[in-house]
């Protein structure tokens, strides 16, 4: 919104100085200048003080946001916001996607591309909530006469890899 303010004063104060300028040239041209059709010179100098005029005029108007806000009737425990302006006022901001569910659908694909009746090894990355997931898919499997030797993991990271390069400069003697 201040950027559509101060276009607005750039205008205002452009369309003045055109309006100056106009005025003051066809002015000085009708003395200076006797020859020029007096119908130019009248026709500019008009022309000048109406810029002159509308710049006067632009800065009655009222700015973008003097408009008021339009009615809403908000229920209760609701945040408003007009503009957007006032930050984030929602209640709950869901950046991530929702967390993973392991249904019964699932379970069937998983016993469908498992090797029969193999320990399984089976490896968990999160916090408590999101080993939810890993002990309903242990307990699965367990249901299912599997094996399963559980490794829960907090936080995982990809292995670091360091490189050395070794730096010779040559000396001339």
């Amino acid at each position: 919104m201040g950027t559509l303010i101060r276009l607005h004063l750039m205008i205002d104060r452009a369309i003045g100085l055109a309006g100056i300028a106009f005025t003051i040239i066809f002015g000085v041209l009708l003395i200076v200048f006797p020859s020029i059709s007096r119908k130019i010179g009248w026709a500019g100098l008009a022309f000048g003080v109406l810029l002159l005029g509308t710049a006067g005029g632009i800065g009655f108007f009222p700015d973008g946001n003097a408009q008021s806000p339009p009615v809403v009737n908000q229920g209760p425990g609701s945040a408003y916001s007009y503009g957007q302006q006032g930050g984030i006022n929602a209640g709950t901001i869901n950046v991530a996607p929702q967390r993973a569910q392991f249904t019964p659908q699932l379970g069937k694909d998983l016993l469908s591309h498992m090797p029969v009746k193999k320990p399984v090894t089976l490896q968990t990355v999160g916090g408590t909530t999101d080993q939810s997931v890993g002990d309903d898919v242990q307990k699965f499997l367990q249901d299912n006469g599997y094996t399963v030797n559980r490794q829960s993991i907090g936080v995982m990271a990809p292995p670091l890899i360091i490189r050395s390069r070794s730096l010779t400069t040559k000396t001339n003697m």
